[in-house]
């Protein structure tokens, strides 16, 4: 059952940066290894529903446009292209691209948790080990509120660890399923 395939992750930047290690867990390992894997089949048009998901809540970030899988990559290539909104080029019509080396580390985190979430492939039942790390206090109410209304639509149970009273914001105390 979900007890069976029931894992804490405890992403850590490294792992989520580069993407080169694959972990022992698939398709996500506890700190984040797997992700590009993991994020180049949400991209696939079967699962569309689930990376427009995902990309809609990365914009929870003011500065995020969009993120995809750089086109055409050799099979050894693991390149994520994230557009700017506030980062422009010379010409007006495009916008500045960045790889996963130049995103923050909250954007990092964000995009672990996010695909974490919406993806079939991981486990129904899991946990989160400081989910606050790396992400300011107002972040991390807002993340919650839509933690929530993804593992509602894709069927997650998660128990999570924090330091951070902001996380408990982002909670409904009223809702038994939240409590």
């Amino acid at each position: 059952g979900a007890l069976a395939e029931f894992i804490v992750y405890a992403p850590e930047n490294s792992s989520l940066r580069t993407f080169e290690r694959e972990g022992q867990i698939q398709p996500l390992g506890v700190k984040g290894e797997g992700l590009f894997k993991l994020l180049k089949t949400l991209s696939r048009p079967e699962h569309q529903d689930r990376w427009q998901d995902l990309r809609e809540n990365l914009r929870l970030l003011d500065w995020f446009d969009d993120l995809r899988i750089a086109p055409s990559l050799a099979p050894y290539e693991t390149t994520l292209q994230i557009s700017d909104r506030y980062l422009a080029v010379d010409r007006a019509d495009e916008l500045a691209l960045l790889d996963q080396r130049s995103a923050n580390e909250g954007f990092l985190f964000l995009l672990f948790y996010f695909a974490l979430f919406v993806s079939k492939s991981t486990p129904k039942l899991f946990a989160i080990d400081n989910i606050d790390a790396s992400l300011n206090p107002k972040l991390c109410s807002e993340l919650l509120r839509r933690l929530v209304l993804l593992a509602k639509k894709y069927d997650k149970q998660v128990i999570l660890t924090t330091h951070n009273p902001a996380i408990l914001d982002g909670l409904d105390l009223h809702d038994e399923e939240q409590r």
